[in-house]
């Protein structure tokens, strides 16, 4: 069978346009590693936020972070929402250094996580009043912010057959 579509020039850029926007699409979800998702089973969440601040100016993306995000996390650590959250920063240095501060921060599983009844919005003017002092710290803080990406974890149980990555898991019976 032989088959020609005549699309013109103006349709061939449009399809390849749609082709182009097509991939895409496809390839900016999140893609989770090999087949995590099916073991995944109602462990508690864990992320970690890498922050890069531009060099010499590590202390002042602190104070800004202390003042203006910290409050936030720890309302939900008062309130069940956040088991904890640390920060670190490295030990030594190193060349290239992609990161200055690492916050890991752990949370319930999705279905035991109590809700706060406020939306983050709300939660923000609650904690600060002078919302516009808010607006210009964090603006600051992410204007320091020369990098910056997010990962979260799963944990693996070493002791649950199969250790694999690929299978998936059926959650644990309920005693």
């Amino acid at each position: 069978m032989n088959f020609k579509l005549n699309l013109g020039v103006g349709g061939a850029v449009v399809a390849v346009a749609a082709v182009v926007l097509a991939g895409l699409a496809v390839g900016t979800g999140r893609v989770y590693a090999q087949a995590m998702a099916g073991r995944d089973i109602g462990g508690n969440r864990v992320s970690i936020d890498y922050y890069k601040a531009p060099p010499g100016r590590q202390d002042e993306w602190l104070a800004l972070y202390k003042k203006y995000h910290r409050p936030i996390m720890d309302y939900q650590i008062q309130h069940g929402v956040t088991i904890s959250s640390t920060l670190y920063a490295p030990r030594s240095h190193a060349p290239g250094m992609p990161w200055d501060f690492v916050i890991i921060n752990v949370s319930p599983p999705e279905a035991r996580t109590p809700k706060l009844g406020l939306t983050r919005g709300q939660l923000i003017r609650k904690l600060f009043p002078n919302v516009e002092d808010y607006v210009k710290g964090e603006r600051q803080r992410w204007a320091l912010t020369v990098n910056h990406w997010d990962e979260d974890l799963m944990e693996l149980d070493v002791k649950r057959e199969p250790l694999s990555v690929y299978y998936p898991l059926d959650a644990p019976e309920a005693k």
